[in-house]
């Protein structure tokens, strides 16, 4: 015997006709009878016999039916939790980013996931890339986000783009009244947001050698210091897309795209596909939903 079988003589019992009991489970009558027929054959003994234009069910098949009910009482509980899991109504993702991406990205993914999923437990936390690099593999977050020129080989690469960095630009200044490329020789000589060097450090020899710039007075870590630092300063910096569209939407500064090319990869890391509840996938995929769209 089957569970398809039981299923059927389940269904005729509880609604007394071959009829119903294809309406109640959405298959064929004659796919019925032949599945009572077949759990007949394989217990020994007649479920049901005929009582007019009906059926009727025997003692031995109200006897076997109590057995099945005893039964299905647990197989309906783990129906109940694999929908529980099935529609991740309760639980907990947490999920780390870039202090850039708090703006951008996660703010529109983690919308449309909690409105799906309202009781679903999503904490942010913000934090620079390597530091959400050792808090995933370390298993304190179950993904991140993370901005890198060197893609990390003990996690698992859920999502990747590449990110090509642009000039940021006071919208008044001389450079930013042509929608032509940048030359980063224009800039070489100017008086702008530089990189600390302990990020240059980290950088491959293009980056050191296109942004090590001769003369400068005020340096940053991070993207987003070094366009705010831009933005009051009215001195120009090289950003990734991300950075520049935040400082765009808060004025007195434009984004223009470079001659050279600078670039980063920004990556959705896990410890590994398998360490994903389907609440923490579906965020995931979520934000992988943002990032495909045009920076």
């Amino acid at each position: 015997m089957n569970l398809r079988q039981l299923d059927a003589f389940r269904a005729t019992l509880r609604t007394g006709s071959i009829t119903e009991a294809a309406k109640a489970l959405a298959v064929s009558q004659p796919s019925v009878t032949r599945l009572i027929k077949e759990l007949e054959r394989s217990v020994g003994f007649a479920l049901f016999v005929r009582s007019g234009r009906g059926i009727t069910s025997t003692v031995e098949g109200r006897r076997f039916g109590d057995a099945v009910e005893n039964l299905f009482t647990g197989t309906d509980r783990l129906r109940e939790t694999a929908q529980a899991i099935r529609t991740s109504a309760d639980g907990e993702v947490l999920i780390g980013v870039t202090p850039v991406l708090v703006y951008q990205i996660t703010p529109d993914a983690i919308g449309a996931t909690h409105q799906d999923k309202p009781r679903l437990k999503i904490s942010l936390r913000v934090n620079h890339s390597a530091g959400l690099i050792d808090s995933v593999t370390m298993g304190q977050l179950d993904f991140a986000v993370v901005n890198v020129r060197h893609k990390p080989e003990s996690l698992t690469i859920f999502h990747e783009r590449e990110l090509r960095y642009v000039c940021l630009l006071p919208q008044h200044h001389t450079l930013a009244q042509s929608d032509n490329p940048i030359d980063l020789k224009q800039l070489q000589h100017t008086d702008c947001i530089a990189y600390d060097n302990s990020r240059l450090q980290g950088a491959d020899e293009n980056w050191q050698r296109l942004l090590s710039w001769p003369t400068v007075s005020l340096s940053a870590y991070s993207n987003i210091a070094v366009a705010s630092l831009a933005r009051t300063t009215g001195k120009p910096a090289i950003v990734d897309p991300y950075t520049a569209r935040t400082m765009v939407a808060l004025g007195g500064v434009t984004a223009r795209p470079l001659k050279q090319k600078l670039t980063s990869t920004l990556c959705v890391i896990t410890r590994g596909a398998d360490a994903l509840s389907l609440a923490a996938r579906a965020l995931a995929e979520a934000v992988v939903t943002e990032l495909k769209r045009p920076a």
